[in-house]
């Protein structure tokens, strides 16, 4: 081939346009469509396959054991098969097992006083002291109630 189209047939005549507002011509009316009688679909039958769930049930255990079949004859396989020339050295294997390395951890806290701190350190010293007289009044109370016949 020589890779041409071959030409084109005409474009069938257009009729001209219509002014708007012009009457229409009447057309022809579409065939009638052979009418034919319409049944209702089928039932399906009463007992389906799919209304017994023993079906699926069977289904998904025979597939799991052929799955486990699989992996068992797939993964299971072990064997080392090394072949060594006849007057060669033997074959030197090196098993490096590493040991978890031990970390040690050393904290270092600084305080560093800003004036807040610093009054609130007075202010706890203070309580400190009060308490420490309250107890000691407190424990003078109790010999005094002690020692009262």
């Amino acid at each position: 081939m020589d890779g041409t189209e071959p030409p084109r047939p005409p474009a069938p005549p257009t009729q001209p346009t219509q002014p708007l507002g012009a009457p229409r011509q009447p057309r022809a009316p579409l065939p009638a469509e052979p009418v034919a009688e319409r049944l209702p679909p089928q039932l399906p039958p009463e007992d389906r396959w799919w209304g017994n769930p023993w079906a699926a049930i069977a289904a998904g255990v025979i597939g799991a054991l052929v799955g486990v079949l699989i992996g068992l004859a797939v993964g299971n396989n072990k064997t080392v098969t090394e072949t060594q020339r006849a007057g060669a050295a033997p074959v030197t294997h090196t098993v490096t097992q590493t040991q978890p390395a031990k970390v040690e951890s050393h904290t270092t806290t600084v305080t560093t006083n800003s004036p807040a701190a610093a009054e609130s350190e007075a202010r706890r010293r203070e309580a400190e002291q009060n308490l420490r007289k309250a107890e000691k009044e407190n424990e003078e109370l109790k010999k005094q109630l002690e020692e009262r016949p």
